[in-house]
């Protein structure tokens, strides 16, 4: 069963785009750790976009109901 949450998060690409913001809906098949949701949320996020994590900042994650 997947997880829906609302993502908000900024991407560090490369020159010239620079800093890039992003919102939206982001689909899991589990549910982060607590306690670690923001990190993993970068992780996951990273993963996806096929970029390393420390390029991801997220600024809001929560799952929605």
């Amino acid at each position: 069963m997947s997880n829906k949450y609302y993502a908000h998060f900024l991407v560090d690409e490369p020159d010239p785009r620079g800093l890039q913001e992003y919102r939206g809906v982001v689909e899991l098949d589990g549910q982060p750790k607590p306690g670690r949701e923001l990190r993993e949320a970068s992780r996951i996020i990273a993963h996806n976009m096929g970029i390393a994590a420390r390029e991801v900042k997220v600024l809001q994650w929560s799952r929605l109901h």
